[in-house]
């Protein structure tokens, strides 16, 4: 497994012939890699586990109803 440190940027794309998606790091290392639609839901349940994005959103919501 190849790891990019500090991410830069990432492109996530659609074509022809599959979804890809495309990390670059900070040092121009890039790595691109065909992933499918669970591919995709579970990087962003980890994602979500680590960082706890879900729960952000849920409060960014009640504030949003609040105010």
């Amino acid at each position: 497994m190849a790891a990019i440190p500090n991410l830069d940027e990432f492109i996530l794309e659609e074509t022809a012939d599959g979804i890809f998606l495309t990390v670059t790091g900070d040092d121009e290392q890039t790595l691109k890699l065909k992933v499918t639609l669970d591919d995709l839901e579970e990087i962003v349940e980890v994602i979500d586990e680590v960082f706890g994005l879900e729960e952000d959103d849920e409060e960014a919501e009640e504030e949003e109803s609040a105010g």
